[in-house]
């Protein structure tokens, strides 16, 4: 596998290569990125790295979600993190060494272009913070830890304002490097969800969507369980998002909520599955293959908090039945 091939099922939905990053930022709900060229610049760079040896498969880069959760915090005696492996460390190397190579004036168009949240700039500068200081010597309660975090919230986004407030210029070392760590964290996000879409060689089967009334924030689309009288109904629909961008200029974020569902007999609805998503055509393209794996095998699916079947066997009637098992 070369690097260039990483990748390359990504093209089914963003399209070409070189507009690949464009594509990219939008997919992930980052709007403001798409004609920003710094911004594209390092999206692309992010996107060229030298393939780890130790990379097998695509999908493990997936795993770099899970970096504002790992890199950069101290180690914790008591506290375990989940491992990330050899391949998506020397991604993550390759993102921290791509950010601190940027000015802080690129720092900050960076930032407003993805919308890079006040929350977790407050949240890079607690963990930088604790990085510098050696971490903790000793484990913490929850109750201690939620007490502190409340003690600390007021002082943590004064700090970070810091970076609104001065000029890039002269923004103090913690600031500078606590927007570091949060770009980081934020292509590691655009580098998992381009993982996702190069996992599969093909698109997911296209859905009928439907617009609710004149409410383009929300979309559904119903689909017939083949040889059963019974529908399935996905849907999609804009969430509030909790938080808000770093600086005014950026474009606030969004959020998306997916869902796939049935009906009982009476009307009432049967959770089947559901995820959030950061653009409604993220959202969809989840939705859509969650739709698929279903209806590969609809009399096995069933509700994981009801325990109700999706097709009941007393309703297939005659040859519509799947085949028994026994004998």
């Amino acid at each position: 596998m070369t690097i260039r091939d990483v990748f390359e099922n990504a093209g089914l939905v963003l399209g070409p290569p070189d507009q690949r990053a464009a594509a990219l930022c939008r997919f992930a709900g980052r709007p403001g990125a798409d004609r920003d060229t710094v911004t594209l610049a390092v999206v692309e760079a992010a996107l060229r790295f030298d393939e780890p040896e130790s990379l097998r498969d695509v999908g493990e880069l997936e795993r770099l979600g899970l970096l504002a959760h790992v890199w950069g915090y101290p180690d914790v005696p008591g506290v375990e993190r989940p491992r990330l492996g050899a391949a998506v460390t020397a991604v993550a190397e390759h993102l921290q060494h791509l950010v601190e190579g940027l000015t802080s004036e690129q720092l900050r168009e960076v930032g407003i272009a993805l919308s890079v949240a006040h929350g977790i700039v407050a949240l890079a500068l607690d963990v930088a913070e604790e990085s510098n200081s050696g971490g903790l010597d000793h484990p913490r309660r929850l109750a201690e830890l939620e007490a502190e975090i409340l003690l600390d919230d007021d002082r943590l986004g004064d700090a970070a304002d810091v970076l609104v407030l001065d000029p890039p210029g002269t923004w103090p070392s913690a600031q500078r490097t606590a927007l570091v760590l949060a770009l980081v964290w934020d292509l590691a996000d655009l580098i998992a969800l381009a993982a996702e879409l190069s996992s599969v060689n093909v698109l997911p089967t296209s859905l009928l969507w439907q617009a609710g009334g004149g409410d383009h924030s929300c979309a559904s689309a119903r689909v017939a369980v083949p040889g059963t009288d019974q529908l399935v109904w996905v849907k999609v629909e804009e969430r509030p998002f909790e938080g808000r961008p770093l600086w005014s200029q950026a474009v606030p974020p969004g959020l998306w909520h997916w869902s796939l569902y049935w009906q009982r007999e009476d009307g009432s609805r049967v959770h089947y599955k559901a995820g959030h998503a950061p653009s409604p055509q993220a959202a969809r393209w989840r939705a859509e293959w969650a739709t698929q794996l279903l209806l590969a095998d609809p009399y096995g699916a069933k509700s994981p908090t009801s325990a109700d079947v999706l097709v009941d066997p007393r309703r297939c009637g005659g040859e519509s039945a799947p085949p028994s098992r026994e004998g």
